[in-house]
């Protein structure tokens, strides 16, 4: 299990899969790779769902009251840690 924490009290439980999913799809929306204007997922072990709009300068995270905004340099390295999280054990 991987847990993010996007902010103090907003966070997923994410399995390793569902962590290196959300990696890559965070990734290729800001390299502007995927032309998606939302980026949504229903974690299998968190009540809430992770649902970002894309915008131009980056994701808004509307299940946070109040809306969590992240630049996309955040995204960035939001994608890095959920990849180097969801490595698989040698």
């Amino acid at each position: 299990m991987v847990r993010l924490t996007v902010i103090q009290g907003y966070a997923f439980d994410l399995t390793l899969q569902e962590a290196q999913i959300l990696s890559r799809a965070l990734n290729a929306v800001k390299d502007k790779k995927s032309p998606v204007d939302e980026v949504y997922m229903s974690p299998v072990a968190s009540d809430g769902d992770f649902s970002a709009k894309v915008l131009p300068d980056g994701l808004i995270l509307e299940g946070a009251t109040p809306p969590v905004s992240l630049s996309w340099p955040e995204v960035g390295q939001m994608a890095q840690a959920l990849a180097a999280a969801s490595q698989e054990p040698s």
